[in-house]
């Protein structure tokens, strides 16, 4: 696996995260909604077998999880590519992947991290993945 593939699997990951919490709050939401009555429904005096909101909550469940798993599965890799970061000698490249690649920050929220312009951000990253894939042959 190449280096920048390498550190962009954490990316990858959060980016389906963020996805999939924001469907999350979505079931949230929709179980929360209070379903109308309608009129041309026949009337049984029998009761409802579970709570019309019983099947958001399931969903609901079932989506955590799946996030969780998610969650875990990103953190042991940011470990990781954090142990591979610590091992680079320069701490201003050190900081740019650690900012990029660790912190998932976008590449303009990079830049000011790192107090410079974006060219300038996208030169220095395109050194360290060079260097880094020098070392790594």
């Amino acid at each position: 696996m190449r280096v920048k593939e390498f550190l962009g699997r954490a990316l990858h990951i959060d980016d389906m995260i963020n996805s999939e919490m924001a469907e999350l709050d979505s079931l949230r939401r929709l179980s929360m909604n209070i379903g109308g009555s309608r009129l041309d429904e026949k009337v049984t005096h029998s009761a409802p077998s579970e709570a019309p909101f019983a099947k958001w909550v399931e969903r609901i469940v079932d989506k955590e999880k799946e996030v969780n798993e998610k969650i875990d599965r990103l953190v042991a890799i940011k470990m990781e590519i954090s142990e591979f970061i610590d091992k680079v000698q320069n701490a201003r490249w050190q900081r740019l992947l650690r900012t990029r690649y660790v912190m998932c920050k976008s590449w303009p929220d990079v830049a000011v991290e790192m107090n410079c312009g974006l060219s300038t951000v996208f030169r220095l990253h395109k050194k360290i993945l060079q260097n880094l894939e020098k070392k790594s042959k």
